[in-house]
């Protein structure tokens, strides 16, 4: 009886952590909507209606400037965040019709939670828990939700999201495989030759393969929504600048709340329940307070990783984008003492408001790149020297280059070049005008 009751003691606690992981991922919309079917079967958790409705922030700053050199770039992310939206769920309604046994149905659940906004799934597990704690079972459930479309969706690299392309299609090149396996970095560099002679080809075998392979497609996501932003979107979080320095708000008063309803628990205590009435309001009551536990418990976690942000990259709150820091989700783990997945399941999907518009909190992390400075921020700046520059002598790259060096930014004239061409913007030649 002891083992039995350790057994189930152990079930629920594994269940709890779960929910709790679960509410930690979602956007504040998804917990709304999650927790409103919730209390439809669950009598006592009750709800209280929004204090407020939303306004976008933007209509609460008489500062706010709607044309800012960087707006394009983080426009073009919260498109990015919309079709990734559009590819889980596309994804989610594959793995409710699939014919899998309902554990395996969970676990593909689980794992397109996990995809990011390529449709990649990351490279490590996440939580081996949710797989019993078997890399096995994890293995078998990656093979099944690669079976998934759009071809590549699952991938944990862009190897294997091509490789699994290639199989899709039927290919029997090998030397495509190979190309895709090892050899990937060295084609993007143009490097033939090199390929040839280090897989023991012709350099006509590597062009063949080289145009295959520009066939396939790198990210999932591709195709999914438009590339326009929502023109709408409820952020989780909003980050006013005040005389004192900044102030941060969870955006949960513009959605509903949830309580333990007072009269379902004065009637769980009556004395005249039977034992199986006695043990239903038990167990509902238990699921209500944990719930709102987890909710109060993804609040504190959403505050406190905005907090760091915000501590991190002031300038950018203050200034705008150019001034976005280097900043990793392990950095700020190691900050809030939590492990990086923490950080990651608490940022994922949720939207930060402040004077410059909103943004997917997650564009706020970003590695440090060659000669200081973020991808994101020397991007901005690039766009500001070029909107200033003389229409009729427009900045070459290597006048690019050496501008943004003053700038405190050591970049080559081949990293400007990339950053120009990945942003769409006509070299020097074509922005000339007569």
């Amino acid at each position: 009886m002891r083992i039995t009751l350790r057994n189930e003691t152990r079930q629920v606690l594994g269940q709890n952590m779960q929910l709790s992981m679960k509410f930690l991922q979602m956007s504040t919309q998804e917990l709304g909507a999650y927790l409103r079917e919730l209390a439809l079967e669950n009598p006592l958790l009750e709800e209280t209606p929004p204090a407020l409705i939303y306004t976008p922030m933007r209509q609460r700053f008489t500062g706010y400037r709607s044309k800012e050199p960087s707006d394009g770039g983080f426009r073009d992310e919260l498109a990015a965040d919309n079709r990734h939206d559009t590819l889980r769920h596309s994804v989610r309604e594959q793995i409710l019709s699939m014919r899998v046994p309902e554990l395996m149905r969970r676990e593909l659940l689980y794992l397109s939670g996990e995809m990011d906004e390529r449709g990649y799934l990351p490279e490590d597990c996440g939580d081996l828990a949710v797989f019993g704690g078997s890399w096995e079972r994890y293995e078998d459930a990656v093979k099944v939700f690669q079976s998934l479309e759009p071809a590549g969706v699952g991938a944990r690299s862009l190897s294997e999201c091509l490789c699994i392309q290639l199989r899709r299609r039927g290919c029997e090149d090998e030397l495509a495989y190979e190309i895709c396996r090892s050899q990937l970095e060295r084609l993007a560099r143009g490097q033939l030759n090199y390929i040839a002679n280090e897989l023991g080809v012709g350099r006509s075998n590597v062009e063949t393969a080289k145009k295959l392979i520009a066939s396939l497609e790198p990210r999932p996501s591709n195709g999914f929504a438009g590339d326009e932003a929502p023109s709408y979107v409820l952020p989780d979080v909003e980050v006013a600048e005040t005389e004192d320095g900044f102030e941060i708000s969870a955006a949960d008063k513009y959605v509903a709340t949830y309580g333990v309803d007072s009269y379902y628990a004065a009637m769980a205590e009556r004395p005249e329940l039977s034992d199986e009435e006695r043990e239903y309001f038990s167990a509902k009551l238990q699921q209500a307070n944990w719930a709102i536990y987890c909710v109060e418990r993804r609040r504190s976690m959403l505050l406190s990783c905005t907090g760091a942000v915000v501590e991190r990259q002031s300038a950018f709150f203050r200034d705008g984008v150019s001034e976005l820091l280097p900043l990793t989700m392990t950095e700020l783990a190691d900050k809030l003492g939590v492990h990086p997945s923490t950080v990651s399941r608490a940022v994922r999907g949720k939207y930060l408001a402040c004077r410059w518009g909103v943004y997917p909190l997650s564009k706020f992390f970003a590695a440090e790149v060659t000669g200081g400075g973020t991808g994101a921020g020397i991007l901005a700046k690039m766009r500001e020297l070029i909107a200033s520059e003389d229409p009729a002598r427009p900045l070459s790259d290597r006048e690019l280059s050496e501008a943004l060096a003053k700038q405190g930014y050591d970049i080559s004239r081949r990293t400007v070049a990339k950053y120009r061409e990945e942003a769409i913007i006509p070299p020097a030649s074509a922005r000339r005008k007569r």
